[in-house]
């Protein structure tokens, strides 16, 4: 444990990394190309400290097959990195905002909030089903979309704790 103390604080001896550790800190689930434009780092330069950042146990890596996000290392639970990825999103993490605040919501209601076409919002919809996180129940001609118990409680308290209106989705 000494060891992994010192080798974290070594990780930590550099004005540039430092900038880069708090940076993720304080947003966290942003994506590499996010660190770089809010920085003014060259790929290359963040590259290169993100790396040593996460060698040192320091920064968590979560690849949701489209970019890599960056957490601070054993900040948030698994289920947590999964939905701040979501919310980081511009598109899911509108419906994931929107039915978080107004409950079960008809598809034509959320695509009317949300100023997506019916297709948009159906292909979002079947990726985030997927996760787990929506339900999706038919009545009648329409669907009414909802977010699990489970899911509801854990994402508004990651929106209460990240402060989804002023965070920045990169």
């Amino acid at each position: 444990m000494l060891g992994a103390s010192l080798h974290n604080s070594d990780a930590l001896n550099q004005s540039t990394r430092v900038e880069i550790y708090n940076f993720v800190k304080n947003n966290p689930g942003i994506h590499f190309r996010g660190i770089c434009s809010n920085l003014g780092l060259s790929i290359g330069v963040v590259q290169y400290h993100l790396g040593v950042l996460a060698d040192a146990g320091l920064l968590s890596v979560y690849n949701n097959g489209q970019c890599r996000r960056y957490f601070e290392s054993n900040a948030y639970a698994e289920t947590d990195v999964k939905l701040i990825s979501l919310l980081r999103h511009d598109t899911a993490g509108k419906i994931l905002t929107a039915l978080s605040q107004s409950g079960p919501i008809l598809h034509k209601d959320l695509t009317h909030r949300l100023g997506l076409s019916s297709q948009a919002l159906t292909w979002q919809m079947n990726q985030l089903k997927r996760t787990g996180l929506i339900e999706a129940v038919k009545e009648g001609m329409s669907v009414k979309y909802s977010l699990n118990e489970e899911s509801a409680t854990a994402l508004r308290l990651l929106l209460n704790l990240i402060g989804c209106s002023e965070m920045k989705r990169t």
